[in-house]
């Protein structure tokens, strides 16, 4: 008896877009200066939005200076290109006394908000419920197995 092998390859191709060729770096000064960088070969336009504790600024084009952004502050920074893709990115920087740098930031504790305590039931996800479910859930902020 003989056994037959098919050996079958293929090739897989992940779709490029813009948006995987987009970065931004920052200028090496006091004054909050983001370059956007586009390898790609589409004309683009950056779209940007920074925040720090008090104030949110805006502005467009490959190169977008923020003189009034706080030098002792987080700061969110965030880009978007419009109109032609969907391509968005945010990030966390802090002005490290010579230089701004790139944070790795997942979420801030005033981003988290708890459920009120209301004696309301509620699932993992937040979402209120109308009887006590079989397994977790959360009533009064505290976790409940039942």
């Amino acid at each position: 008896m003989r056994t037959l092998l098919i050996l079958l390859c293929c090739t897989y191709a992940n779709a490029q877009t813009p948006c995987d060729s987009l970065y931004y770096s920052i200028s090496n000064s006091n004054t909050l200066t983001l370059i956007g960088v586009n390898n790609s070969s589409d004309s683009i336009n950056f779209m940007w939005g920074v925040c720090d504790d008090l104030v949110c600024y805006s502005a467009s084009g490959d190169t977008a200076s923020f003189p009034l952004v706080s030098l002792f502050d987080t700061v969110k920074v965030c880009y978007d290109i419009s109109p032609q893709w969907t391509c968005s990115d945010c990030g966390y920087v802090v002005f490290n006394g010579s230089t701004w740098q790139l944070i790795n930031t997942i979420t801030h504790v005033d981003e988290i908000q708890a459920l009120p305590m209301n004696s309301k039931i509620y699932n993992l996800l937040g979402k209120e419920l109308r009887y006590i479910p079989n397994g977790i859930y959360i009533k009064n902020n505290m976790l409940f197995n039942n």
